[in-house]
């Protein structure tokens, strides 16, 4: 039986690293070490294995079918150990990292996240996006807040886009549907707006009662699914659906824009090493939804 101490955990990632290519010489490749460091540790594991864990073929190798069971137990293991430990090594040399952080999961993904690549060539910053709808806690580490909904008191903030709501639906519903009373379109929701549609009433002066809701979604960007498939109309931010409106998936059901008095918002976070990154990320996105409203 193996001793705890004893185990050959640098053997392990070798054997891994093996396993996963097939071959000695492209593993060594891999792990930067040479073909015959690859063969010792091999051999070392075998040993503490007391059995063959690759059958040789020429230049590549197989597993056994002990190897076969001990490559599926450790393989993720050792990928989450090497990843963990890129991202500790990242970790030092955070200036070229910046952590953006937002409340907003259905903005984020169809306005944020395909412009980063032009951020990023354009920064020599990688920028990590993490979504959450609780306010930011002291401990937590980030250096940005986009939000509509909560706060960052005390700390400088960047005043992106004042929200627009709009009605739409696809082509087939908007037709069907289009001149029909208000009151009496097929209206889907998302639970993360809740607001939406009393918003949208109270602008189109109709008694929220007399409203006809269908189904309901837990995110914007699955109602708006359900609405390019023909689920019913949605009032979403026009800004989340600028793309689909522009390609002629979704078709505006009403032309008349509704305020709903909420503002994007971009905190930088006042305990952030990294501040004037994290305010060059504010210009640049305040940039991109000004030239995004022009082309309204």
């Amino acid at each position: 039986m193996v001793k705890k101490n004893s185990i050959p955990m640098v053997a392990i990632r070798v054997f891994a690293t093996v396993g996963r290519y097939g071959n000695f010489t492209r593993a060594a490749a891999a792990l930067g070490i040479t073909q015959s460091a690859v063969s010792r540790h091999v051999a070392t594991l075998e040993a503490v294995a007391a059995q063959a864990l690759f059958e040789r073929k020429g230049p590549n190798v197989s597993l056994t079918p002990s190897g076969s069971q001990f490559y599926e137990a450790v393989r993720d293991a050792v990928s989450t150990i090497e990843l963990a430990t890129q991202q500790l090594v990242q970790g030092q040399h955070t200036h070229d990292r910046l952590m953006v952080r937002t409340s907003m999961p259905s903005f984020a993904m169809t306005v944020v996240v395909p412009a980063l690549g032009a951020f990023s060539a354009t920064h020599p910053v990688q920028v990590d996006l993490i979504t959450s709808l609780s306010p930011p806690q002291p401990q937590e580490e980030f250096d940005v807040l986009i939000t509509r909904d909560l706060t960052l008191p005390g700390t400088e903030s960047w005043e992106l886009i004042q929200e627009q709501l709009v009605c739409v639906g696809s082509p087939v519903v908007v037709a069907t549907h289009r001149a029909r009373a208000l009151h009496r379109w097929p209206l889907i929701a998302a639970r993360s707006r809740p607001d939406a549609i009393p918003v949208w009433a109270v602008a189109k002066d109709i008694p929220t009662e007399l409203l006809h809701v269908g189904a309901v979604y837990d995110h914007l960007f699955l109602a708006v699914a359900a609405a390019i498939g023909g689920a019913g109309l949605l009032i979403v931010p026009r800004i989340i659906v600028q793309d689909q409106l522009d390609n002629g998936t979704l078709v505006l059901a009403d032309d008349e824009e509704v305020a709903s008095g909420a503002t994007y918002v971009a905190y930088v976070n006042a305990q952030s090493r990294h501040v004037e990154a994290a305010r060059e990320f504010c210009r640049w996105l305040k940039r991109v939804l000004r030239d995004r409203a022009q082309t309204l």
